[in-house]
């Protein structure tokens, strides 16, 4: 039966299992916690750190201070990043069958590779010159930064939406 509009884009279940390794699954069980705790950090740094450096790019009035505050953020957010992936691909691979079925974890994958095509798309022509401070965002840079800030909410939305099944509402 098909729960959500999204069901269609599920992996398929025999991808999973093949991908399944009990041995992977008790040599990270003691520490699974603490991967998933970093993770969750991780990301929520990124996100917050990422939400920024857009909000900085849609306002008009932070371009003089956008470089300077942009320039911190810069090296965080990237080891933030690269935490995040590397951490959720770990998650992914301790229990394939179980994080692979869930409803939204295929729309959060094809959302996270939209927006690191976008940041891919942004790099060079809008990020590095607001960076250096050589340049105001330009029309550009706002509709990148714009997708950056919808995209990676659709994330965290999947990802919400992913750890947790939809409340029953119990009548009387």
């Amino acid at each position: 039966m098909i729960s959500h509009p999204l069901a269609f884009m599920r992996l398929p279940y025999e991808v999973l299992v093949a991908l399944d390794s009990r041995m992977l699954h008790f040599w990270l069980q003691p520490v699974h916690y603490l991967i998933r705790i970093v993770h969750i950090i991780s990301m929520a740094l990124f996100f917050g750190m990422d939400m920024l450096f857009d909000l900085g790019m849609l306002n008009r009035r932070m371009t003089g201070r956008l470089a300077p505050a942009a320039q911190l953020m810069v090296r965080p957010l990237h080891v933030n990043f690269a935490i995040a992936m590397v951490t959720g691909v770990i998650l992914f691979f301790y229990d394939p069958v179980h994080i692979g079925s869930r409803a939204y974890l295929t729309p959060k994958l094809l959302l996270i590779m939209l927006a690191m095509l976008n940041a891919w798309w942004c790099h060079r022509t809008v990020y590095l010159p607001v960076l250096r401070g050589h340049a105001s965002p330009t029309l550009r840079g706002r509709i990148g930064a714009s997708l950056s800030l919808c995209l990676w909410t659709g994330v965290v939305v999947a990802s919400c939406l992913n750890s947790e099944g939809v409340p029953k509402v119990f009548l009387r």
